[in-house]
């Protein structure tokens, strides 16, 4: 299991176990660079800054690579390939494993396809799960620049590209309406509110996916309707839980946990092109 129901249930190093398999894979797939970009909970802490608040900050243990249906490495051996030569096993999910110390990281691949939303496709030797609005996240990456320790104990340091903001709001909306996990609304909170160029251009960047041929817009859009504009909805309830349940110390939790109520609804408001009143 990678996805945990509270930000206190991941193991303290779990963050570090994830940049090293990024590291680790991205050292082996130099020929499929161009066809991948980087999404999910990792995405998240390379778009965002530090800070105090209401939220402990970034966490994960997966790696989530968007790519290209047509990606292709030539004669040289497939994705798959690679990161079996860096000691990574593929698992019943076709998730692709290494051990951190003492805890399992994961690599995971999606993609986009031209007519199903669901489902999955083989590409370059690896599965990736079918998902709208991948596309956008290829065409907006930037690179960011990742240094660490791989999980063979090198240093290394990568110039990695990251979906652009806008786009990964669509990605983690689309997989919020799918199974309503408490991380994934954690992180679109976390998103757009410590955005590294501010809150505002989060938003702008989200609204400019509606007119960008975004086919992961539109059930976003309706994410947020359903899910985000009211503080009984499942986003507001479930992005307190995963901040608040578990840490010890907190004698104000129903202080903050209306305080990321208020957060929460006035983001999904304001995402929506309402103004909260």
């Amino acid at each position: 299991m990678s996805k945990f129901a509270s930000f206190a249930e991941y193991p303290p190093r779990s963050l570090a176990g994830a940049e090293a398999a990024l590291l680790t894979a991205w050292a082996s797939l130099e020929r499929f660079q161009g066809d991948l970009v980087l999404v999910g909970g990792l995405a998240v802490k390379y778009l965002t800054k530090q800070g105090g608040g209401l939220l402990p900050g970034p966490v994960t243990m997966d790696v989530d690579f968007g790519v290209t249906l047509a990606a292709e490495g030539g004669q040289y051996g497939t994705m798959a390939d690679e990161l079996a030569g860096q000691g990574f096993k593929r698992d019943e999910q076709g998730r692709y494993v290494r051990k951190f110390e003492t805890m399992d990281v994961c690599i995971d691949f999606l993609t986009e396809h031209p007519t199903a939303t669901t489902g999955t496709a083989s590409v370059e030797g690896v599965t990736a799960g079918v998902f709208p609005g991948v596309t956008r996240a290829l065409e907006t990456r930037r690179k960011v620049t990742v240094k660490g320790r791989d999980l063979f104990g090198v240093t290394q340091k990568a110039l990695v590209p990251v979906a652009g903001i806008g786009a990964l709001l669509v990605l983690k909306l689309n997989a919020f309406a799918g199974r309503q996990q408490p991380k994934d609304a954690y992180d679109i909170l976390l998103g757009v509110s410590r955005y590294a160029d501010g809150p505002e251009a989060a938003i702008a960047a989200f609204h400019a996916e509606a007119t960008a041929s975004n086919r992961g817009y539109a059930r976003a859009a309706e994410t947020l309707r359903q899910h985000f504009s009211d503080s009984d909805q499942s986003g507001p309830l479930r992005c307190a839980a995963f901040a608040l349940d578990g840490q010890t110390g907190l004698d104000d939790r129903p202080t903050r946990q209306r305080q990321i109520f208020e957060q929460m609804v006035t983001i999904g408001q304001v995402l929506l092109g309402k103004e909260r009143t």
